[in-house]
Parts: C-alpha cells; structure tokens; sequence
C-alpha cells in the first residue's frame, strides 16, 4: 500500500497523502510525503487532512442521533427547532423538514455567505438564509447545498444548547476516540493542527501552499480535519463493527442514513443519496448485484481532498486524504488499484457518453448566466467553443456530450474534471436548468 500511495502521489504531484483499509477485522495504514512543502515534516499516520465535506456525515450523524433520543423528528419543519426560518421570504422555507436537509432536497440555495466572513454565530446564519428564495418546492429533486448542512448545525445548537463543535466533539468523535480537530480550531491551541493545503498548477507542474477559504459558519458542512485512521474509525461505527459504536447511534438510523432516498438523484456526484450518505456502485455496476453498492462521502477544499468508502456486508472500509488540488485525479487511481488488488471499491463514474451531441439545442442556446443563491454561473463563447466561470475565480473550458451531458475542464489548476447536464424546460423546450457537480442552477439570462 505505501509504495502503491507513493508512485500515485509522485505521479498526480501531491505533496501529502493518508491511505487507510480495513479488511477482515484489521486496519492497514499508509503514508505518503510531507504536510507542507516548505517545512518537509513527513506525513504520519495522525497527520489531520481536512476532511471537506466529508464533515457533514458527521453533522448528520450528530442529527441522527438526536433523532434516536427523541429530540428531533426527521419530518417535521426544521422551523419547529430554528425559529429564524419561521418568517422565511419565501413562503415554502418553514416547510423544509429535517430529512430534506439531510438528503439535499431541500431546495435550498447551495453556498450561501455572510457578508462578514468572519462571523461565527449560526443563529445569524440562519436569520440571513431566512432571506434567501427556494430554487425549487422542497423534496421536488436534488440540489447540493452547504447552506442546508449549516442549517443543520443550527438545528443541533438550537435542541442541545451547546455549540456545534462542542457536539460533535462530545457525541460524536470523542467515543470513537478521535482526538477532535476543527479549521476554525474553537478549542484552542491543540497539538494537531491541519497539514497545509497545495494547489497545483498547470504551467509549472509544483505545488504552491494555499490558504483556507472556509468561513466559520460553515463549519457544521465543512470544517473537520483529521486522518485516514479517524475516518475508517468512523466507518466501522456505521458498519457496527465498533465496540463503541452503538453509544453513537443505533443500528437502524445508521441503515436510515445510507437508504437511497427517491428524489435525491444526485447526477455528477454519486450513485445514490441516503440521509447524509451517498451510494456508490462498485466495479460490477451493471450487474445489478446486490453487493456492489459502497457508501460514503467525498470532500474538497481549497487544495486538498479526501475521500470515504465502506461496505457494511464485507466490513470493507476504505478511507484516503490528500493535501493537494490534484488528490481526486490520485483517488481515481488509486481505487482502479485497489479493484486490481481485491479491494473492489465503489466510485462514482458518471455516464458521459463518447458520441458527438446529437440533440443539442444550438450552442447559443446555452450561452448566459445561471444561479444558485449566491453563486453565479457564466458561459460564454470562447476560441470556437464554451467557456464556463464564475464569481470565485472558477474557469473551464466546457466540451459537449450527448443527452444534454457535458464536462468541463479547469484551465488555472490541474484538477479532475467536473461532469454536469443541462435541463430543458418541458413547455418552452429551451435550457432551464444547468446542473454542475451535483448543485442546480436555475437559468437567469441569455447571452448571443
């Protein structure tokens, strides 16, 4: 495994990297490289990576088992627990309920910001989102929203009356012995501290340090670190193979939280999408066999990546974290390696279709701007062909698939490419809808 890690890491530039699989009742570890390339200090097996996204399986964990304890209902209106989404702008927001949020059919716009970045209250939050519209009527289909996982957040402070961070830390990552690591780092100075994150860039091939752009109400989505150990620790607790796993939550939530849900078809990032976990399939997809489907969750931030795999009939887990743009580009190989080798991990690969478009609207018939809260989408013609950017600094180069399929390729860093399709309207037949790396974005102009 660590020679394996190493050749991937040296050949995707990726400074720093954690492999961890459990495999008939034992845990095999690896590590590769340094945690930032301007000090060199050697990756270790508790090295803490951040875990992006991966952080909100455990904010719905936290939820799930306040649902266990009787504290909370998956069906009511998350309004009967944060009250400043009572008098919502949009009339529909108070009738969000608990197991939309988790499952991303909330309708709930996907990044929303504060205009002070360095607020830290989610009770402020949830009164700014309180101002926010619906992108659609809640459980009507999927949208993958940041906003609904703080609101989450919000939801455990409201019940609890502790901090989030304090909930999690306490319910959560402490009985599964995890030593608690937070970006925002709330508890002080502790002796784990983040390993630095690296964007890789085409022009020179190196990567260069980058910063944390995570704003602290955030958190409950997006803000826990930690290792490939932590996270398979944390798989074998939704397996039941933890001995402190029940004290965290039962065994039928955990089943709830990996059941597909219907409306959640979540094209451009997964399978499947349960109550805070996504489906995958595994390398026997179209066999239709009842054991090919793995559960997990990916994640992101600026210049790193970490990614979360388990199979709770095998007791397979599979947990790998990188401190580098180019980490998910790693992972993909690393998991056609891992197949190769007996591992036979679940990975979403969307279905992009070889053949030229063959019923595509005219091309300026995409062209414009599309919205998702605050995210702004833009294509534009560029040099023959699309040009995909938005407000945070995002360019890529758009190619067209059949069945309204289309990818798009960064052009300032070397990361995997994104997958997403375009919705037409059924009355008007025009383009209503852009869906990209799992979040819908309603069509707001048109541009020649």
């Amino acid at each position: 495994m660590t020679e394996l890690l190493r050749e991937l890491a040296r050949e995707h530039m990726v400074p720093g990297a954690q492999l961890a699989v459990h495999v008939n009742g034992e845990t095999f570890s690896a590590t590769s490289g340094v945690t930032d390339v301007g000090r060199g200090d050697p990756v270790l097996s508790d090295s803490a990576f951040a875990f992006g996204s991966v952080s909100k399986v455990f904010t719905a964990t936290l939820i799930l088992g306040l649902v266990s304890d009787g504290d909370l209902e998956l069906d009511a209106p998350v309004c009967e627990y944060v009250p400043e989404l009572r008098k919502a702008a949009d009339e529909a927001m108070p009738g969000v309920t608990l197991r939309q949020l988790l499952s991303h059919t909330g309708g709930i716009v996907a990044d929303h910001e504060l205009d002070d970045s360095e607020e830290r209250s989610l009770r402020r939050y949830a009164t700014s989102v309180a101002t926010t519209r619906l992108l659609h009527r809640p459980g009507y289909c999927f949208s993958y929203a940041n906003t609904g996982y703080n609101l989450l957040g919000r939801t455990v402070e409201a019940v609890t009356g502790v901090r989030w961070h304090a909930a999690v830390r306490d319910f959560v990552l402490r009985p599964l012995g995890m030593d608690p690591v937070f970006l925002h780092r709330p508890d002080g100075d502790g002796a784990r501290r983040p390993v630095t994150s690296h964007a890789v860039r085409p022009d020179s091939g190196r990567a260069h340090p980058v910063g944390f752009f995570l704003p602290p109400t955030w958190a409950p989505a997006s803000a826990l670190a930690g290792s490939a150990e932590d996270l398979v620790a944390f798989a074998r607790m939704h397996m039941g193979s933890h001995p402190a796993g029940n004290t965290v939550l039962d065994d039928t939530h955990r089943r709830a939280m990996r059941t597909p849900v219907p409306a959640a078809d979540a094209f451009g990032m997964a399978d499947g999408w349960g109550l805070g976990l996504a489906r995958y399939s595994g390398p026997d997809r179209h066999t239709r066999a009842a054991s090919a489907s793995w559960y997990g969750h990916d994640g992101t931030v600026d210049g790193g990546s970490c990614h979360l795999r388990f199979q709770p009939e095998t007791g397979v887990a599979v947990a790998f974290t990188s401190n580098a743009s180019t980490g998910s580009l790693l992972w993909s190989d690393l998991v056609a390696e891992l197949r190769l080798v007996g591992v036979p991990v679940g990975d979403y690969r969307p279905d992009v279709p070889d053949a030229p478009p063959a019923e595509w609207p005219e091309p300026t018939g995409l062209l414009g701007d599309y919205g998702n809260g605050d995210t702004r989408f833009s294509l534009r013609p560029h040099q023959g062909g699309i040009r995909l950017s938005d407000r945070t600094g995002l360019v890529a180069d758009v190619t067209l698939h059949d069945r309204m399929i289309f990818t798009a390729q960064r052009v300032d860093a070397v990361e995997a490419s994104y997958t997403g399709r375009f919705v037409l309207d059924g009355d008007t037949g025009t383009v209503a809808l852009m869906q990209l790396g799992g979040r819908s974005a309603q069509r707001l102009t048109f541009a020649a």
